[in-house]
């Protein structure tokens, strides 16, 4: 069950902040390449072994995990991923979720179940809607790309990241993965948006199949 950590605004750090970016929305669009050597070598399909990695970043800060209940503040607990599977044959792609498991070969068996169960459908959310803790993510593994702005609407109320990836290049020897992250400064700053960077950079580093 997904739960929700309220936060006291007269004792939150971070309170002051939070006011200011509500009463005057703001969201920022950062891209950073990550060195995903690694975990390309790895032996594992890549698309779900980013997407776990880019979960377990999430899940280790609190910033990227924000939501609102009745206009307050709280965080998730642990967020899971949403993301699209492309349909090679009609060009289009679905939106679906998985739960994360207790480890990357758990959450790599619900992966290719979820996608083979609804390879064929035609809907756009094949599974149903994600639940409200899903964090989105997207690979665009045609493109690569320096910089990347997403926008939609009613966004100053979403406060959780969106991850986009693209194209890896090589380069001296490494590959680099375009990364973007949608913010809203709201929830976070370039701080924690750095934080991020970081923390997904040392889980890529060490990347190990759990069982």
């Amino acid at each position: 069950m997904a739960v929700v950590q309220p936060l006291d605004l007269a004792t939150w750090p971070r309170a002051a902040t939070f006011q200011h970016y509500r009463a005057h929305p703001c969201t920022f669009n950062v891209t950073a390449e990550v060195d995903v050597t690694a975990l390309k070598a790895a032996p594992v399909p890549f698309a779900s072994a980013l997407i776990y990695v880019i979960c377990q970043a999430v899940n280790a800060l609190p910033a990227l995990r924000m939501t609102l209940q009745e206009g307050q503040p709280g965080y998730w607990e642990q967020i899971l991923p949403t993301y699209t599977v492309f349909r090679p044959e009609s060009q289009t792609f679905a939106v679906l979720w998985t739960e994360l498991g207790d480890s990357y070969a758990d959450f790599q068996t619900r992966f290719r179940a979820d996608a083979q169960a609804h390879a064929d459908s035609p809907d756009f959310y094949p599974k149903g809607r994600p639940p409200a803790h899903a964090v989105n993510i997207s690979i665009a593994p045609w493109l690569g790309f320096t910089a990347f702005e997403l926008t939609f609407t009613g966004e100053e109320d979403y406060l959780l990241p969106v991850f986009t990836a693209g194209q890896y290049r090589e380069g001296d020897g490494r590959l680099w993965l375009p990364l973007s992250v949608r913010a809203n400064h709201a929830a976070c700053d370039g701080w924690h948006v750095a934080e991020f960077y970081r923390e997904v950079q040392e889980r890529v580093n060490s990347f190990r199949i759990e069982k």
